[in-house]
């Protein structure tokens, strides 16, 4: 499931690479650099470790505030390792583009990872969040955020989210949503939001005033009406409401003219109601 989400997020991501070449192991770090298995053997070639994959194995408690030393880390993958906090050391991989931390429950970032001014991408599979440190927003850099299978009962945001003006793309799975901060609406760059499976009943206010939008991917959750705020996301390219409890849309998405694919898959739609779509918004292929 998770490599399939990641899947539908690069690929409506509108770049000119495939799968493979977003590999964070081979886009990211020298050419032709080891991808180092285990902190100790990365710890002992320090200088040259730009890359570091833990999958399924322990790290020691007293190795692990060692990774600090990894200044050189570029891109750093941690996965079924058993534990449920992260290193306050963390915050001194001054070089690092590419974080991912896969089915470890960490109840938290720590506070500093504002000092990670380089990261790119940062991928949580499976935490047990109930919300991101207010220094989130000092990632400047951040472009790609993806947070799924959020264990905590309820998630959200801190308003200072809204800094993180070259964010291109979010992606939220199986995260129980408490609220989003009127601070979206300062995103300057985001092309690509995904909030599925989040238990939502309605579009949040703050979304429709993401004039970038290009993608919107609402799957998976408890709409029972699209809100005519929605129409304001001009831009907007794929709209995705797959299996919510729809039974109409209204007219007025005709204003949607930029709409290339509307995906109603999952809903209760009359073949009337789907003939009139169509009507409206000729240039879009709508999938029912």
């Amino acid at each position: 499931m998770n490599r399939l989400l990641l899947s539908i997020f690069t690929f409506f991501s509108f770049t000119a690479f495939s799968q493979e070449d977003l590999d964070p192991f081979d886009k990211y770090g020298p050419p032709g650099s080891m991808v180092y298995t285990n902190l100790k053997d990365a710890l002992k070639e320090s200088k040259i470790a730009y890359r570091l994959k833990i999958d399924n194995q322990p790290i020691d408690p007293k190795l692990f505030p060692k990774i600090g030393k990894l200044d050189q880390l570029q891109v750093l993958q941690l996965n079924g390792n058993g534990f449920t906090q992260l290193p306050a050391e963390l915050k001194d991989l001054s070089n690092l583009i590419y974080f991912a931390c896969y089915e470890n429950p960490i109840t938290s970032l720590p506070k500093d990872i504002g000092n990670l001014s380089m990261l790119n991408e940062l991928h949580l599979h499976s935490p047990n969040l109930d919300s991101l440190p207010y220094e989130i927003a000092f990632l400047g850099k951040l472009k790609e955020l993806e947070i799924q299978n959020n264990k905590a009962d309820t998630f959200y945001f801190p308003n200072s989210i809204g800094y993180l003006t070259n964010l291109n793309g979010i992606l939220l799975y199986n995260t129980k949503l408490d609220t989003l901060p009127s601070s979206f609406a300062e995103f300057k760059k985001l092309k690509s939001l995904t909030i599925t499976r989040c238990g939502i009943k309605d579009v949040p206010k703050t979304v429709a005033k993401i004039s970038t939008l290009e993608m919107l991917i609402l799957d998976d959750n408890k709409l029972t009406d699209l809100n005519k705020r929605v129409f304001k996301l001009k831009n907007l390219k794929y709209l995705s409401l797959r299996n919510n409890q729809l039974t109409s849309i209204s007219e007025n998405i005709s204003v949607m003219q930029n709409l290339e694919v509307l995906d109603l898959r999952g809903n209760t739609f009359k073949e009337f109601d789907i003939a009139v779509l169509k009507a409206l918004l000729p240039k879009c292929r709508i999938l029912n």
